[in-house]
């Protein structure tokens, strides 16, 4: 039985807080279904496995990205002849990559982590398929040119007539600048149109295809491309169809690996969730803890208290057949047993617990628990009665192999009859063998558990003389509930703490003074205790002061020995100095060279004419920023902003002044093809292209550099990121060419 407890004992919000630590959506899931386990050899599994993940994440970072959740997909792959879409191809291409990589790194782990090393074993390194999809899908979803030969000759083809059309459309808006002043080329409907004024429509032979919201403008197909336009569509289709047949021969290749894909996933859920476990170790400093007869947690910490970042005093629980735990109020009787319930629950879960090392537990088969004082409102219980109620279900299925944790018990009615139910309960849980570790503040509970032999009894200690609970427990001794020391404290009347005193009873006074008999022999131990230790200190430190001294001898020794050594290894020593001050000296010329070259670089000013290094340009400085290393230069009649530091003075005659312009471009369409071209030819290209399009004054350009490798495409954007006239750019969307172009937005 775990639920019931489960909920009581907020094992849900220790789960809640480790699924965040998870990196995907499959792993925060899995974490959130842990459960403890009643199988001990499956315990001692899943502690080993995560003690194991717990010591790698000290060591090193383990390669674990967010992958995408595959059951739609593998359910979808087990079925005969179904066909994975693009977006389904990038989700198993990014779970491959990922498997790929935790397999090569699970297998090249070190020989001590030998027992995670199995995950190897369970990972694909996707094989043929992988490398199909990585030749096939690139990470936006498009299927590249290098997914067959077929696509790549279509498309180049599609180049092709797509040129020819924007060579001919070109030579239109040139020829005819009255017909289309602003020189615009576009597409409607998959066709290649231009813009032209209405009023021209006589004089223009073509095929309307739309018009602006204005009105003021037409998208036109000239009558000279429409054979060009129906080409384009048909390899359009041919285009699809290849694609279709190569989406059809990748799904095929995965479904006959299906069960190692499925393998592979699974594999990647239990990392990931190993690894969140792991994790709340680490932030828990949780330790190891072992499976014996009996609960001995040492220092112990209530997990969710420290997550909040709240101050935590650890806790000694002992536990081997029943525990009473007395005392006063707000002394942390609840939150031991709570803690007591959560770790083992945690253990049990696979998770290290937070206590000291040496911590032991107790292997159970069921939790119960009655804390807190929740009333069930929809069946209109009272506290009591609801109290009552979850413990009656407890006593029917408790036994042995049972931990039960019950706060307060007996309380919420008369505290005769409260009195004699709570110790009916304990002797009964007592016949079944149970566990039992409960809270109380009845006099006579404390002393028929103090007495009998199979309860312990513990009190939360508490200053007498400031009132405060210690938050610690003393076992052996049973404490005081200090309500009439408490109530005097906060102002309560003399007369009304005597007439309280008066009106206990015979039977409630003597179990008093019976406490409190045994908290005097408690202290007189405790001082024992403490004169003891501090006699063993004593001895310890003679002991210390006696082993120096005998070693005092060894350690003259040793540095007469290493004085010795060192007048040996002396002159190695300095013929070592003395190349490490050659290197020095060579060092301090390269760098006096370097700050002569420095200093020799005249300052750059206002109105001095300069050379751009990266460009070769000559110009004139009209703005200086010193802040942030920036110049505005004045080239021709076109403005730049560059850095500084990409400037060097330069002289120029008066004549070369009034020469310095950039000449105006006759006619200029806002697209560059770049495919076929080499690095430095189309970096080239590009930038007279960039120069062009600042004179004419458009604001948006676009660059062809194709699909490919994709080495042109880095290329051009790495040159763009660098450039002083770009604003921004993008790839191409996919009904602008995807990819294998770049929307450039200029200054």
């Amino acid at each position: 039985m775990f639920k019931g407890a489960g909920r009581q004992l907020e094992f849900h919000k220790l789960l809640l807080e480790t699924a965040k630590l998870a990196r995907s959506e499959s792993g925060k899931e899995a974490v959130l279904s842990i459960r403890p386990s009643v199988n001990l050899q499956e315990v001692k599994r899943n502690l080993s496995l995560n003690e194991n993940f717990f010591k790698l994440l000290l060591e090193r970072s383990v390669p674990l990205e967010a992958f995408p959740k595959a059951e739609p997909l593998l359910k979808k792959l087990k079925v005969e002849g179904s066909l994975l879409s693009v977006e389904e191809l990038l989700l198993l291409l990014k779970l491959l990559t990922q498997s790929k990589v935790l397999k090569k790194f699970f297998k090249n782990l070190p020989e001590r982590f030998e027992k995670i090393a199995f995950f190897s074993e369970r990972l694909t390194d996707g094989g043929e398929l992988l490398k199909d999809l990585t030749r096939s899908i690139d990470e936006t979803g498009e299927v590249l040119d290098s997914a067959s030969p077929k696509l790549r000759e279509i498309r180049k083809r599609k180049s092709t007539v797509s040129e020819r059309i924007r060579e001919r459309l070109n030579s239109i808006v040139n020829k005819n600048p009255e017909l289309c002043p602003d020189r615009i080329i576009t597409e409607r409907e998959g066709r290649f149109v231009i813009l032209v004024k209405p009023q021209f429509l006589k004089r223009f032979r073509g095929i309307v295809h739309d018009r602006s919201s204005s009105g003021q403008t037409l998208y036109v197909e000239p009558l000279s491309v429409v054979e060009l336009n129906n080409q384009l569509r048909s390899l359009k289709r041919e285009e699809e169809e290849e694609i279709y047949k190569i989406l059809r021969e990748l799904s095929l290749k995965a479904r006959e690996m299906v069960e190692e894909i499925d393998s592979s996933f699974k594999a990647l859920k239990e990392i990931d969730l190993r690894c969140a476990v792991a994790q709340m170790s680490i932030k828990l400093k949780g330790t190891y803890p072992e499976f014996k007869e009996a609960f001995n947690l040492k220092g112990a910490r209530h997990p969710l208290i420290e997550l909040k970042g709240e101050r935590v005093v650890p806790v000694d629980i002992k536990l081997k057949k029943g525990l009473l735990i007395t005392g006063p109020n707000t002394g942390g009787k609840t939150v031991s047993l709570k803690t007591l319930g959560l770790l083992s629950m945690m253990a049990q879960s696979g998770f290290l617990i937070p206590a000291k090392e040496g911590s032991s537990l107790m292997f159970v088969k069921k939790w119960f628990s009655d804390i807190g004082d929740e009333q069930s409102i929809e069946q209109s219980l009272s506290t009591f009665s609801s109290h009552i109620k979850r413990i009656s279900q407890i006593l029917k299925e408790a036994d042995e192999d049972s931990l039960v944790l019950l706060d307060e018990l007996g309380a919420g009615t008369d505290p005769v009859e409260g009195s004699s139910l709570a110790v009916a309960i304990l002797k009964y849980l007592k016949e079944k063998g149970a566990k039992v570790a409960a809270t109380t503040h009845f006099s006579p509970v404390k002393l028929f558990a103090y007495k009998d032999d199979y309860y312990q009894v513990a009190s939360v200690l508490f200053d007498e003389k400031s009132l405060k609970p210690l938050y610690k427990l003393a076992y052996g001794i049973v404490g005081k509930s200090y309500a009439l020391a408490v109530a005097e404290r906060f102002g309560i009347p003399q007369e009304v703490i005597k007439t309280a005193l008066s009106l206990m009873t015979e039977e409630e006074r003597i179990a008093e003074e019976i406490i409190e008999a045994l908290q005097r022999e408690y202290k007189e131990v405790e001082k024992l205790k403490e004169e003891l230790k501090r006699k063993e200190e004593e001895l310890k430190e003679k002991e210390k002061k006696l082993k120096e001294e005998s070693s005092e001898k060894i350690k003259k020794f040793i540095e007469e020995l290493e004085k010795r050594a060192q007048e040996a290894l002396k002159e190695r020593e300095l013929e070592r100095a003395k190349e490490k001050v050659r290197s020095i000296v060579i060092s301090a010329k390269n760098r006096a060279e370097i700050l002569k070259e420095a200093q020799g670089r005249e300052e750059i000013k206002e109105g001095d004419w300069v050379k751009v290094v990266s460009s070769g340009r000559k110009g004139k400085v009209v703005k200086l920023n010193r802040e942030k290393k920036t110049a505005e230069v004045l080239i021709g009649s076109l403005k730049v902003k560059v850095k500084i530091s990409d400037l060097t003075k330069v002289e120029v005659k008066e004549r070369e002044e009034k020469g310095i312009e950039i000449p105006q471009p006759k006619s200029f369409f806002p697209e560059v093809k770049l495919i076929g071209m080499r690095g430095e030819e189309a970096l080239k290209v590009l930038e007279e292209f960039l120069d062009k399009a600042l004179i004419v004054g458009v604001k948006e350009v676009k660059v062809i550099h194709g699909y490919g490798e994709g080495i042109l495409k880095r290329l051009v954007r790495e040159y763009l990121k660098e450039s002083p006239y770009v604003k921004s750019f993008r790839g191409g969307k996919p009904e602008e060419g995807g990819e294998g172009i770049t929307i450039v937005e200029l200054k």
